[in-house]
């Protein structure tokens, strides 16, 4: 008789430090959520500024290389009259090539009457 209630009380302890185990790991897991969802906050914070800068400089490359675009893209494309032009567009939609909004097929001849610089 001594055994089996020795058993049923081992039973009855296991259960409960399974269980204080149980609320003690949720605790800590809800407290990791916290962190990390400060952590991640926190980062956001610090990481926006910089990106920010990162897009400006982008958007500010892409502005100075334009013209250098303008002027070197024609040739690789085979519309030479549009070398150095401000209007050239060169983007492919689908199957369709615009060179620009004036002559989308590109100008035939060696100088196209509506060409102005890219260099201002």
């Amino acid at each position: 008789m001594g055994e089996n209630n020795w058993g049923e009380e081992f039973a009855k302890f296991l259960d409960v430090t399974l269980q204080e185990s149980a609320h003690f790991l949720m605790a800590v897991v809800e407290e990791l959520e916290e962190v990390a969802i400060e952590v991640d906050q926190n980062l956001a914070d610090a990481i926006a500024p910089l990106l920010d800068h990162v897009l400006a400089y982008e958007s500010l490359l892409d502005q100075a290389t334009q013209p250098l675009g303008q002027t070197i893209n024609p040739l690789l494309d085979h519309h030479p009259a549009c070398v150095g032009c401000r209007h050239y567009h060169g983007q492919t939609y689908g199957d369709a090539f615009l060179v620009c909004a004036m002559y989308p097929y590109g100008w035939s001849e060696r100088s196209c009457p509506d060409w102005e610089s890219v260099w201002r």
